[in-house]
């Protein structure tokens, strides 16, 4: 039975730059520890395996590496590390099917409460105003946003937080020292400050096809649950979907417009049993919260422009939906709505389309 000591950091990440000895590490480690694979002798160690071909190649690769020096180059960049038996190390990711050995950061890991938001690389200006909207509100209780850096809902979901005066993570596909888009160096860094930038890999790893879905497991494992916000049908943010779903997470979708590739995949969850969202209450429900309300000032409103606002949510409506509706003739309609757009209560969106303020729902 392997017993851990933090000692053993620099073996256990040493260890990762032979991947297919790494990645089999359930099959070893209680009859040889990281430290052992390193110190003993190559008589020794294959006397310990029943898989010596694997383990030639190791020793050879072994022999060529400097397990001194590949930790004194992480030491050096200030980068930390925790392992899958570190007290820091995030209590969920250890739930997982395939938890990774370790992890990489930058910035503080220590937290209480997670949810992921995730989606497309291309979001619509609607997709871009409910991933801030709902990662402001939702630091607000307590929880920290995880996701994945990437451009478009990813990036959003990390302004967001930061913009609400909370905490998010970056969990990468690639090591801390590739940051990847390099265009979000400059959010990369604002997350250390507020959060943290996470890897499971070595320093020198590129992104690969490879390395995104298994990061998506590390944003779905870390989390209390996934809220995607538009995605299609081939979306790498159903991938975290799925690994949420398998592990027994919650997950969350925004309803889109069916003739929106971008929607395709949201909806689709949604008719697969992942819960419609189209509030905050919706998420906070799922975890036992109290919604508390908190209007942000004082408006004075008509009966004609009450009767509008419960028309309108953050979802858009075409203004000859709208009018159908209400029963409302054009110019009486546009009158209110140009009186609430005054107010900060209503905005207008590409294709005539209007809906309420994000920040003001």
């Amino acid at each position: 039975m392997y017993n851990y000591n933090p000692k053993d950091k620099p073996f256990i990440y040493s260890l990762s730059y032979f991947p297919p000895l790494y990645r089999r590490w359930r099959e070893w480690i209680d009859f040889i520890s990281p430290p052992e694979l390193f110190l003993l002798s190559d008589k020794e160690i294959l006397e310990r395996f029943s898989y010596s071909s694997l383990i030639q190649e190791f020793i050879i690769f072994k022999r060529k590496i400097s397990w001194e020096d590949l930790w004194e180059k992480l030491v050096k960049k200030d980068y930390k590390l925790t392992t899958l038996w570190d007290e820091e190390y995030p209590p969920l990711l250890k739930e997982i099917k395939n938890p990774p050995l370790f992890l990489t950061y930058r910035g503080n890991i220590i937290g209480k409460r997670y949810i992921a938001i995730v989606g497309t690389r291309r979001p619509t200006q609607y997709g871009i105003k409910i991933s801030e909207y709902f990662s402001r509100e939702l630091v607000k209780y307590g929880f920290i946003i995880v996701s994945g850096l990437a451009y478009g809902i990813d990036t959003y979901a990390h302004k967001g937080a930061l913009e609400g005066g909370g905490r998010t993570y970056g969990i990468l596909g690639s090591s801390l020292d590739f940051i990847y888009p390099s265009g979000n160096r400059i959010l990369a860094e604002r997350i250390v400050e507020n959060g943290a930038l996470i890897s499971e890999y070595p320093l020198g790893t590129r992104p690969t096809r490879y390395t995104f879905p298994q990061r998506n497991r590390i944003i779905s494992g870390i989390s209390e649950g996934v809220f995607v916000i538009e995605a299609g049908e081939k979306s790498g943010a159903l991938i975290t979907a799925s690994f949420a779903l398998n592990e027994g997470r919650e997950v969350f979708a925004v309803p889109g417009r069916i003739i929106d590739e971008r929607s395709k995949g949201t909806n689709k969850l949604i008719q697969e049993g992942a819960k419609m969202v189209l509030d905050i209450i919706d998420i906070l429900e799922e975890f036992h919260i109290p919604f508390i309300y908190k209007p942000k000032r004082d408006v004075i409103l008509t009966e004609d422009e009450k009767k509008v606002l419960q028309f309108l949510n953050f979802n858009p409506i075409f203004i000859e939906d709208l009018m159908i509706k209400l029963n409302m003739d054009i110019s009486r309609l546009m009158f209110i709505i140009v009186s609430l757009q005054a107010k900060g209560l209503v905005e207008e969106f590409p294709g005539n389309r209007y809906g309420r303020r994000s920040d003001n729902l």
